[in-house]
This record gives structure tokens, C-alpha cells and sequence, in this order.
């Protein structure tokens, strides 16, 4: 009689397959940090940022603002699209006095998302001090009526406070409010300008609007005109 064997399960080396498992997260694990992130799902992307100056003292304002840097993003794609815009690069002028100064980049960037590179690292931007004055105001009229003549009456407030950096605010020379004799109401925007009246950037006023009263007249006819003085030049 033939006796038929028995199928045996065949053993297993549980040391040995645990072995090969730690060996090959250990491979797996120099994989992730060597190859190149884009074969992992993870994207770089490039992209420009204002940098912002915060710390600014109170009687201090940014004149020549730093330039803008580019920033290197590491991501997801999804992260890369939806946060990129959260992005926050400044400086930190703490504690500085007006002049000129070079400060390194820093930036707030989500969790989600790494800063890979900043360039440039360092920006120069110009702070100066604060000023503030009383000026006069003055009404110019645009667009007369032919055969009209504009006379300012009265205009209200006839001067103003002009605050702003400290250099415009010396060059402001007086407020000027330009009404149009042809418009429904009687307001006026004012705007700071020099001595020839062009206007001054960087300088505020303490009302965006002023009160003018005018009246319209008749112009004279040749005949209705005063006779004015001799002509002398012969």
C-alpha cells in the first residue's frame, strides 16, 4: 500500500522578512530625500511679492519703498494654487530712525507650502520724518461762461492742515480748490501744490473738500467798460 504525503505549510522566518522589511524602508526612505520632489507629487513654483515695511515709527513714512522679491514656492499643486496669494514678505523697521537702510526679507508663508529661495535677500528702502502745517486756501474757477465773469465770494475753511513727509510738506505753498461755475453744487476738492501750483505728492490734507461761494456777472461790454488809463507809448 503506497502512503500518500502529507502537504506541510512551509515555514516562515519571520526574523528574516522583518529584516527585509526595515531594509527596504530604509531604502525607501533615502528615495524620498534624495529624489527630486516633483516625483513625490511636490511642485516649485516662482513668484513676486511686495515687501511691506511694518515697525514704522509714528512720526516716520516710507518714501522709497523696497523693491519687490521673488520668492520660490514648494508644494502641492492644490497648496501652490490656492495659497500662493497668502504669501507676506516685509521688513521689520522696529525701532529705526529716519534715513536709508538695508534690512533682510522675511516672509510668512502657510504650513502647507515651503519658501525655498528669496532673491534678493536684503532691500533698501528710505524713511523720513513726519511733518505737518497750516496753509492757505485758494479758489480757481475753470470753465467760464462766455460773457461771464466768476468772482470769488467767500471760501470755506480759508486754511487747511497739511501733513505728510517732511520735504513735500515744505514745498507745499497753499490748498487749492478748483470749482466749475457750471456744476450743481458749490464744493470743491482741494489738492496741495508749490508756489506755481503744481501739485505735491506725498502731502495730505486735512479736508478733501471746501466751500466755495461765487457770483456770476455780466462781462461789461466794450462800451460799458471804464475807460482806462492813457495809452503813453507814443
Amino acid at each position: 500500500m503506497v502512503r500518500r504525503r502529507r502537504w506541510r505549510r512551509p515555514e516562515i522566518d519571520h526574523l528574516s522578512l522583518r529584516i527585509l522589511a526595515l531594509f527596504l524602508a530604509i531604502v525607501l526612505w533615502f528615495l524620498a530625500t534624495d529624489r527630486p520632489q516633483t516625483r513625490l507629487g511636490l511642485e516649485q513654483r516662482t513668484i513676486n511679492v511686495e515687501t511691506e515695511v511694518v515697525g514704522v515709527g509714528d512720526d516716520l513714512v516710507v518714501t522709497h519703498a523696497p523693491q519687490d522679491v521673488s520668492l520660490t514656492l514648494e508644494g502641492s499643486r492644490l497648496m501652490l494654487s490656492f495659497q500662493a496669494a497668502d504669501i507676506r514678505a516685509y521688513v521689520d523697521a522696529t525701532g529705526l530712525a529716519a534715513g536709508r537702510h538695508r534690512l533682510p526679507v522675511k516672509v510668512d508663508v502657510p504650513s502647507s507650502l515651503n519658501a525655498r529661495s528669496i532673491s534678493p535677500a536684503e532691500v533698501d528702502f528710505v524713511l523720513e520724518e513726519r511733518a505737518t502745517k497750516r496753509v492757505p486756501v485758494r479758489a480757481a474757477v475753470v470753465g467760464v461762461p462766455d460773457g461771464s465773469v466768476v468772482r470769488i465770494v467767500d471760501v470755506e475753511p480759508d486754511e487747511m492742515a497739511v501733513y505728510g513727509v517732511g520735504s513735500a510738506v515744505a514745498r507745499t505753498a497753499f490748498v487749492l480748490a478748483q470749482v466749475n461755475p457750471a456744476a450743481p453744487e458749490r464744493e470743491a476738492r482741494v489738492v496741495p501744490v508749490d508756489e506755481d501750483g503744481v501739485t505735491i505728492a506725498g502731502v495730505a490734507t486735512e479736508y478733501d473738500w471746501v466751500d466755495v461761494t461765487f457770483r456770476i456777472e455780466r462781462q461789461p461790454s466794450g462800451e460799458e467798460r471804464e475807460p482806462g488809463p492813457p495809452d503813453e507809448s507814443n
